[in-house]
């Protein structure tokens, strides 16, 4: 599903962002701002024109959860090939399934140094991304870019030709039950199997990762969140105590933002209710 946006491939949080290099390792200042600001990974060797380099952030990144390098512009003459950008496209399709990504953020490559058509490249993406089941974000840097777009789809029709889309939904519960893990497991997998992209540490969660900050960063991507309450849960969360205790301060504060109009969270009772008093 393609989302057309005005800005940068940064404002927004997503699960892979897509940043543009060329092939000598150059990158514009825009991206290089980025990466020594936030200390994103960046490639340790020169990428081929054509390919893809993904590296984690290791969840440390509050804005993304993998880097794509993407080696759009060929550095010895400073020029891109449309067939490259869609090579580019179809790299990034295997990379978003063997990583679990459901959001992409990704600009027009091969539009700035490469010189290419930037509505040649937006319907190579419509062909190539814009029937997966994961979001694709693409981001025009101007409002003129931005506009033209817009127009576009409108005379073409496309607008209406859109894939569905498939709610995220991250599951917080907690680990100490056996019986609780088991359920919750069972239930991750048949939200999956029903077009939901349900978000669970035992599909997500990798070893390196800050756990705070991988479950800050689900937790604000989400569509829906699934609150599993047993005992344990509650315990936990009343008492500030491990993961569920970090989650519960995330997400009191931001019921308190959305007020009466709360419909992301959605308590799920496990077990005997009159031992469960969360957020009281």
């Amino acid at each position: 599903m393609l989302k057309v946006k005005r800005g940068s491939v940064f404002d927004e949080k997503c699960d892979l962002i897509v940043l543009p290099c060329s092939s000598i390792g150059t990158i514009t200042p825009w991206v290089k701002s980025e990466i020594e600001q936030n200390n994103l990974p960046f490639p340790s060797a020169n990428i081929p024109f054509g390919q893809v380099r993904v590296l984690s952030t290791e969840a440390r990144y509050a804005k993304a959860d993998f880097v794509a390098y993407a080696a759009s512009v060929d550095g010895r003459n400073s020029s891109s090939r449309l067939k490259v950008i869609e090579k580019i496209a179809a790299d990034l399709i295997l990379q978003c399934n063997q990583n679990n990504c459901s959001i992409v953020n990704i600009p027009l490559l091969g539009t700035g140094a490469g010189g290419l058509d930037f509505v040649e490249v937006f319907d190579a993406y419509k062909r190539i991304l814009g029937k997966e089941s994961f979001i694709v974000n693409v981001y025009a840097p101007d409002k003129t870019t931005y506009q033209a777009l817009l127009n576009y789809e409108q005379a073409e029709g496309k607008q209406e030709d859109v894939a569905v889309e498939h709610p995220r939904v991250f599951i917080s519960y907690s680990w100490k039950d056996d019986t609780v893990k088991s359920w919750v497991l069972e239930l991750a997998k048949k939200l999956c199997a029903n077009g939901v992209d349900a978000r669970l540490d035992r599909f997500h969660l990798r070893p390196g990762m800050d756990l705070p900050q991988w479950m800050t960063n689900e937790l604000i991507k989400a569509h829906k969140v699934l609150l599993i309450c047993d005992s344990h849960y509650a315990e936990k969360a009343d008492m500030r105590k491990a993961g569920v205790g970090w989650e519960t301060m995330i997400i009191q504060g931001d019921m308190m933002l959305q007020g009466d109009m709360n419909t992301k969270y959605i308590v799920v009772a496990y077990g005997d209710f009159e031992k469960i008093h969360l957020f009281t």
